[in-house]
Order: structure tokens, then C-alpha cells, then sequence
């Protein structure tokens, strides 16, 4: 039998990680772009649209996956480690395709980044779960500082169209909504937890579309190509 985590506590604790990392009150405006994703309107090539559905698909991938974890760790099912390893498998995928378009170093940094993002979380989740405040704001601190990495790629390579500013809000944004999805399943509160999954389903969404609109931006030429093949 596992000791019931004591509520009070974890209700606290939830309280001050969510403080910590919305450091701006409500969405970031960087989530709410105009309805074409600053693309400036113009009809949307084939190859637009699957790139931006690809983009939105990986993203998809990594908040499901990072959900199966949670559900499977906060109950202790046999299927975390298969689970945990398939979301890690997500961090490859999402690095390859930043690979197609700024190369293979850069791919694999931010695939890095990325694999230390879910195993940080990990640690996340041990100490919540466990109730060692210690720990927690230990690996708490480490997932902000991975989050400021992972945006400071992404504007490093794109610097015009994706801000520093607004990546770090981004990344901000999805660590704060990930941590309230797991705390309101670790404490067994079904109502916040499916919420919480609502809130980060969009975010991942604003954010796919965020990566996808600067890279479109800044590689127009791969998008707008008149190929043969479209032709009828």
C-alpha cells in the first residue's frame, strides 16, 4: 500500500511551483498570435499545411506520452519504464526535425535538451510524489534552467522569428501546466487533472505552431517551391 500523500502540503507546494513558473499572470501573449499564426495570410501550400500538422503531431505525441508516464508512475504500473522510454523516443523525433532544417549538431543539442527535460521531470515527479521538499525544489530549479536552455536553442537558431523572450515564456508556460496535470493526479484530484490536461493540450498546440510559423518563416523557399508534383 502506498502512504496517501498528506493534501495539505501538496496542496501548498503545487501553489508555489505554479507561482514560481508563471512569472506572467495568465497566458503569455505569446499563445494567443493572430489566427494564421503571424503568417501574414496568402493561400498555404500542400507542404505548409503537413509540415505545420507534422510539427503539431510531435507535439501531440510528447503531451500523451508525458501523460501515460504520469498516470503510470503516480500509480505504479508495471508499464512506466516501456512508457517512459517511448516519450524519451519523442525527444529523437522532435530533434530530427529541427535536424532538417538547421542540421544535424543542432538536431542533436536540442534533442539533448530535450531527453534531460523528461528525466528532469522524472525527478520531479519522485520527489512530489515521495514528499521531500528538498528534492523538489532541487530538480524544480534544474527543469527551469533545461526549459531556458531549450528556448535559448530554439532563438539561437532562429533569432528573427522566435525571440528569446517569448521561447522562455513558451517553455515556462509548458512546465507550469505539466506540473499542475501531475500534482492534481498525484493528490488524486480527477477534476484539476483533466483540466489541467485540457490547458496543456492547448499550449502544446500554440506552441507547435509557434515552432512551425518561425521556421515556415525563415525557409520559405522549402514551402512555397513551385514542384512539379502539385501541379495537375
Amino acid at each position: 500500500m502506498n502512504p496517501r500523500i498528506p493534501r495539505p502540503w501538496f496542496a501548498a507546494v503545487a501553489a508555489a511551483i505554479v507561482a514560481t513558473l508563471l512569472v506572467l499572470p495568465g497566458q503569455p501573449a505569446t499563445a494567443h498570435q493572430d489566427r494564421d499564426g503571424g503568417r501574414g495570410g496568402g493561400p498555404i501550400t500542400p507542404k505548409e499545411l503537413e509540415f505545420r500538422n507534422d510539427m503539431r503531431m510531435l507535439w501531440e505525441d510528447h503531451i500523451v506520452w508525458t501523460r501515460m508516464a504520469i498516470v503510470s508512475f503516480a500509480a505504479d504500473l508495471p508499464d512506466f519504464p516501456a512508457t517512459a522510454e517511448r516519450l524519451l523516443r519523442n525527444q529523437d523525433d522532435i530533434g530530427a526535425a529541427f535536424a532538417a532544417f538547421y542540421g544535424r549538431r543542432a538536431g542533436d543539442e536540442l534533442t539533448g535538451l530535450l531527453r534531460e527535460h523528461i528525466l528532469i521531470a522524472v525527478d520531479v515527479l519522485t520527489a512530489a510524489k515521495a514528499g521531500d521538499q528538498p528534492a523538489l525544489d532541487d530538480a524544480l530549479a534544474r527543469w527551469d534552467g533545461n526549459a531556458v536552455a531549450i528556448a535559448t536553442s530554439f532563438n539561437s537558431v532562429n533569432p528573427r522569428h522566435w525571440k528569446l523572450a517569448e521561447m522562455t515564456a513558451m517553455m515556462r508556460d509548458h512546465l507550469a501546466l505539466t506540473t499542475e496535470e501531475a500534482v492534481a493526479r498525484l493528490t488524486g484530484d480527477t477534476a484539476a487533472d483533466i483540466a489541467a490536461y485540457d490547458a496543456v493540450h492547448e499550449q502544446a498546440m500554440a506552441m507547435a505552431d509557434m515552432l512551425s510559423t518561425g521556421i515556415i518563416a525563415q525557409f520559405p523557399h522549402r514551402f512555397r517551391g513551385h514542384h512539379h508534383h502539385h501541379h495537375r
